[in-house]
């Protein structure tokens, strides 16, 4: 997928090689070819940046907006982590990187981080992870199942999974299902979708419930959402803007 995100701005991701499939959903880099400032939305994923520096930088899973400034000339490769992924792959509870960006060096040391650009490095790295079974079980089921009923379906308490997903991939069930919902609803609006049917289809009570989450993890409603992202793309839609 590739795409213009402002004039002179390209971003594009592609599937991962076949054997690092079990840990990375996707690679991707983005050119920024005018500063300005991002609006970081959570997406349920880690990411490893490395930029064109050579500079590495760990980014954990987020319930809340980062807005990150983007100087001219700004390259970078990222490889986004699975969530079940996250602890294994960084060693460290993955609740220490929540909402935060972090230097490789201080996640890695500055030997393996120094060798992280390099495909040889980043290759070792990936094929040395090994997620967690029980978590990667539990982010399946909670995309699709209430917090309890996940928890019996794999034979543990309500606490028990909380603790389990905050250690190994940062966030708690229910903040958890919260982005996997608002993604569901974010990719299905800018197919095209109605935002009403989006919402619905994404498990969304009403509007309101859909405008709470939506400002919540992003700052900004639906619609300024989808307009910013999509711009002139972005067509009249059957949702208000909320006040």
């Amino acid at each position: 997928m590739e795409s213009i995100l402002n004039e002179g701005d390209i971003y594009r991701e592609w599937a991962p090689p076949p054997a690092w499939r079990h840990v990375v959903a996707c690679c991707w880099e983005q050119r920024v070819g005018a500063e300005r400032v991002q609006r970081v939305v959570p997406d349920g994923h880690a990411d490893l940046l490395v930029h064109d520096s050579g500079t590495v930088e760990v980014v954990g899973l987020a319930d809340q907006v980062a807005l990150t400034a983007l100087p001219r000339g700004t390259w970078i490769h990222g490889v986004r982590i699975r969530p079940e992924a996250v602890a294994a792959a960084f060693g460290v509870p993955a609740w220490e990187l929540t909402n935060l960006t972090v230097p490789g060096d201080d996640v890695f040391g500055s030997r393996r981080a120094r060798h992280l650009p390099d495909r040889q490095g980043l290759d070792e790295w990936l094929m040395s992870i090994e997620p967690d079974p029980r978590t990667a079980a539990a982010t399946r089921l909670l995309a699709s199942r209430p917090v309890g009923a996940a928890a019996d379906e794999l034979g543990i308490t309500i606490r028990q999974l909380r603790r389990v997903l905050t250690a190994s991939v940062g966030l708690a069930p229910k903040p958890y299902q919260r982005v996997v919902r608002f993604q569901r609803f974010l990719a299905a609006a800018e197919r095209g979708q109605g935002l009403a049917a989006a919402a619905a289809d994404a498990g969304y009570a009403d509007q309101a419930h859909l405008t709470r989450d939506v400002r919540a993890l992003t700052g900004v409603t639906p619609r300024q959402l989808l307009e910013e992202r999509l711009g002139p793309a972005f067509p009249p839609g059957d949702l208000p803007t909320a006040r």
